[in-house]
């Protein structure tokens, strides 16, 4: 490799006019640098295409920033074309099976690189380019002559020439870093698969649950509690009653019950009815989601700490966590109430973080409701975001807004 490039230009390469050049592109900070590098000496044209990205809300914000990075460094003497392939996460999925717990770095990395070098070497090949390439290799953590082997064989079989490269040479990351702030690029903190994330999940020093519908099937009590209590004083609910008191406390939820239907009773004697009704129900109902006491004593295993935040009642969750054998997973269990705010507010997870006595960039926080998934996101805390049947009308607000959307807790640890 000649010393002044990070990249080989082969007895071939003619400078005039510029040789054509597609750059498979993982992300605009990556590609920065890279382009900086390339733009001189070939016409350059970027191909997004990474279906390993998850979710495909990433997978847009990933695409619009590569696009307008593009678009803000191309000129009249050095054109930067792009191209974006549709997000097709089938295409992952399909070369991962089997490998979905694999370490990051090893065999389900190389397929992954494999797969997106075969669609710009297809590409390249099908649309006359002279040479392709990847920004892959200008990563530290990415081994350069792993994904030079892969180009090169697939150049082969395509018909195209692989441009051999180690783009992290020549301070070539460090620069990718500069150009990063100097644009103000959006930069992700994971490789960007959903195998990586859960990874990066499980290196947390702590867990912060929500209680109901995030480890306790809970939710459907929920549906309807407020409405029996209503009726039980001969009074006919509002339809949307459950969607008025979706995100209050129980004590909220008690001052609206007074104001709305003019309940005669003291907002504390409404308050003890309803504690009575939640009480029985958790003492002789209440179950584990499926997966949460697998996922409990894994993350016990690894030493990460974990509490719970919750609007309800701390005697109504400890009673159920015992009823769950789950009442030793747990180094406390803060509450709404305790904290004098409702999850509209980041104040029990800021909390819980400070009890825990960890960072917030250590903290997992583990929502299944929507408005709860916005509120820890927006105060930038790592969410996961599990499955409740009651929220899924919320699905995209929850999807959009959390890191991982998980069916079950288990799918992070491979179960």
């Amino acid at each position: 490799m000649n010393k002044k490039l990070p990249f080989i230009i082969d007895e071939h390469y003619c400078p005039n006019p510029k040789p054509t050049l597609l750059l498979h592109s993982c992300c605009a900070p990556c590609s920065s640098s890279v382009i900086e590098m390339l733009r001189e000496r070939f016409r350059v044209t970027v191909l997004y295409y990474n279906p390993n990205i998850f979710p495909k809300s990433e997978y847009i914000k990933r695409c619009d920033e590569q696009r307008r990075f593009c678009q803000s460094f191309s000129s009249e003497d050095n054109p930067i074309a792009f191209v974006a392939a549709d997000y097709r996460a089938e295409e992952f999925e399909h070369i991962a099976k089997g490998k979905e717990h694999l370490k990051e770095g090893g065999e389900r990395c190389t397929a992954c690189y494999a797969l997106r070098l075969g669609e710009a070497a297809r590409y390249a090949s099908a649309n006359g380019f002279d040479y392709f390439t990847t920004t892959l290799s200008v990563s530290p953590l990415k081994d350069a002559a792993r994904l030079n082997a892969i180009g090169e064989k697939l150049g082969k079989v395509h018909g195209v020439k692989y441009l051999t490269s180690d783009f992290k040479k020549q301070n070539g990351y460090k620069r990718s870093c500069e150009l990063s702030k100097e644009y103000g690029m959006y930069r992700q903190d994971f490789c960007g698969c959903k195998y990586s994330l859960a990874e990066r999940i499980l290196s947390a020093k702590g867990f912060i649950f929500d209680a109901d519908g995030t480890l306790l099937d809970t939710m459907g009590f929920y549906e309807n509690f407020a409405s029996e209590y209503v009726r039980s004083l001969g009074f006919e609910p509002a339809p949307d009653l459950r969607e008025q008191i979706r995100s209050h406390t129980i004590r909220e939820c008690c001052e609206l019950l007074k104001t709305t239907y003019a309940i005669s009773k003291a907002t504390d004697e409404i308050y003890d009815e309803i504690s009575k009704m939640i009480g029985e129900f958790y003492a002789d109902s209440s179950t584990l989601k499926s997966g949460v006491l697998e996922f409990l004593h894994y993350a016990k295993s690894k030493g990460i700490k974990m509490c719970i935040a919750t609007a309800t009642d701390k005697s109504h969750i400890e009673t159920a966590l015992e009823s769950c054998n789950a009442e030793d997973m747990f180094d406390f269990v803060l509450t709404c109430k305790d904290v004098g705010a409702s999850k509209r507010e980041p104040v029990i997870y800021d909390e819980c973080a400070k009890m825990l006595g960890l960072e917030k960039r250590d903290v997992v926080v583990f929502e299944d409701a929507h408005h709860a998934v916005v509120t820890a996101k927006a105060a930038n805390y790592r969410v996961v975001a599990v499955r409740e049947d009651t929220e899924l009308k919320f699905a995209d607000v929850i999807k959009i807004n959390s890191d991982i959307y998980v069916e079950t807790m288990t799918e992070l640890i491979g179960e």
